[in-house]
């Protein structure tokens, strides 16, 4: 890797770690960059892991500072968050790509729709009859999905905590990043046992997602919910955009 590479990866990473952190989406910006770089698909997916594992890892401890997260609660959704994770990463999964793709643009679209229509369902912390027994298998999805691509896998976390968890943008951001923690790692664990992994490139792109993961987490303490749903409004949006253009080859 050459320094002007390296540079690159960094303030990459940087930014992907902020918006993970804050919104969702990143991945969809650091995974063209490797594989450009040279990585197939395959490899860029396990690589990415790398800045998404350490990014977490960062957020999680400085949110439990903060005190707007409770690892209890972490444990008790990323568990079925990463059984599901073993699955999305092991099983070769035959799907149409174009179709999976068009399903995640409809369904963040949506989201996007309830951000703006529906901003109180956001910014405030509600009760929710939602049983913890009953939460576990949508976790389970949303975990399989991210061991399988991990792109875009923030938002449906976001909308589970803040649908079935009754949480504001903050708390749900903080469970996000616990729970993506604990699936992240279970997939790094099988990528790199499998060889994919790229640590040379990983770890350059992780060194700048550990520093934008930090200020994410200044960004959403500080800002609060309102601007967090601003920033998740835009990335939603982006990222729809980005994978129907995908979907038809524009």
């Amino acid at each position: 890797m050459t320094a002007a590479v390296m540079v690159l990866a960094t303030l990459l990473g940087g930014v992907t770690g902020f918006i993970n952190v804050v919104a969702g989406g990143g991945s969809l910006l650091s995974l063209p960059f490797l594989i450009f770089l040279g990585l197939d698909a395959s490899s860029a997916n396990a690589t990415n892991r790398v800045s998404i594992l350490l990014q977490n890892l960062v957020a999680t401890g400085q949110f439990k500072k903060e005190g707007v997260l409770s690892l209890r609660e972490s444990l008790s959704l990323g568990i079925p968050a990463s059984i599901g994770s073993v699955a999305g990463t092991l099983l070769a999964v035959q799907l149409d790509e174009r179709f999976l793709k068009m399903t995640i643009a409809l369904l963040i679209s949506s989201m996007a729709v309830l951000l703006i229509a529906r901003p109180r369902m956001w910014e405030s912390c509600r009760v929710t009859l939602w049983p913890a027994w009953a939460k576990w298998p949508l976790f389970l999805v949303i975990g399989a999905y991210g061991g399988f691509l991990q792109a875009g896998v923030g938002f449906f976390l976001i909308w589970a905590l803040v649908a079935t968890a009754g949480k504001d943008l903050l708390r749900a951001n903080a469970l996000k990043a616990s729970i993506a923690l604990c699936f992240t790692a279970v997939s790094f664990v099988i990528f790199f046992s499998r060889g994919l992994i790229n640590m040379e490139y990983g770890l350059a792109l992780a060194v700048g997602s550990m520093i934008g993961a930090w200020m994410g987490t200044r960004f959403s303490v500080v800002k609060g919910n309102k601007w967090i749903r601003y920033v998740l409004v835009v990335m939603v949006v982006i990222s729809a955009l980005r994978m129907i253009f995908q979907v038809f080859g524009v």
